[in-house]
């Protein structure tokens, strides 16, 4: 286990309150036959909450232990209610934001295809980060001017610049949050006209209907509003709105 420094914040003010063993450490990892199934890999978990600034976090993570591939079916773009939740939200973001004929970045892209969607309905040109990205199934032919990197976003691709940076469910599978929300501040640079949207769980929501199936090995961090709004002002950034957005 690591030492119990808080990731957000760096306050020794930490208390572990939930443990569970033998966790397999992936969970839309596709695996090719029974007995490996059965073999996979498991880790530990540790919620430790900083009585600081009020972050979860797995203190017994490793991410060595964690895979992420084309082998990964994270995508839930078969789904009509899901779907069009996303097209509700793209459209949402389009308007709040002005986001036509644009440039966006998404971090943690999946298949593409909200990014995708930013694109098409508003006209924008967009970049993906995603070692999951499976250029295969992008069958599109809509003309959408959109790039994707089958690569994690880091410190070597801040050198992209965007009107918009897009991240949707995917802080929550970083551990260490405070350097990476300031890789993003950094590529950003004195361009302050910069929009960044970040979407995770409701950890509040998750406590209070006790959802245990929305802890596991690969949500390595926990975020309420204030923890979520804490980070990014340490990071040096203007939190100008934490919106309500029902699925």
């Amino acid at each position: 286990m690591q030492d119990n420094l808080c990731p957000g914040c760096a306050s020794k003010e930490v208390s572990i309150f939930y443990t569970l063993d033998s966790v397999p450490v992936n969970s839309v990892l596709l695996i090719p036959s029974h007995e490996e199934a059965v073999q996979f890999p498991r880790g530990e978990i540790a919620l430790g909450f900083c009585k600081s600034c009020g972050f979860i976090s797995n203190y017994a993570f490793d991410p060595v232990k964690i895979e992420y591939s084309t082998k990964c079916e994270e995508t839930q773009g078969f789904s009509p209610t899901f779907n069009a939740f996303h097209q509700r939200l793209a459209a949402h973001l389009i308007e709040r934001y002005d986001l036509r004929k644009k440039h966006i970045i998404e971090i943690g892209c999946g298949k593409g295809e909200f990014l995708h969607l930013l694109c098409l309905l508003g006209g924008n040109r967009g970049v993906g980060f995603d070692p999951a990205y499976v250029g295969e199934r992008d069958a599109s032919n809509d003309g959408v001017q959109a790039t994707f990197i089958k690569d994690f976003y880091s410190e070597k691709y801040a050198g992209y610049r965007a009107d918009f940076i897009c991240c949707k469910m995917t802080l929550e599978h970083i551990q260490q949050i405070y350097d990476f929300v300031s890789i993003v501040r950094r590529s950003i640079g004195d361009k302050p006209g910069t929009t960044v949207f970040f979407q995770v769980p409701d950890t509040q929501r998750i406590l209070r209907e006790i959802a245990f199936w929305d802890i596991y090995y690969e949500h390595c961090s926990y975020f309420s509003t204030g923890s979520l709004v804490a980070l990014f002002r340490k990071c040096d950034f203007d939190v100008v709105e934490v919106p309500p957005v029902s699925a």
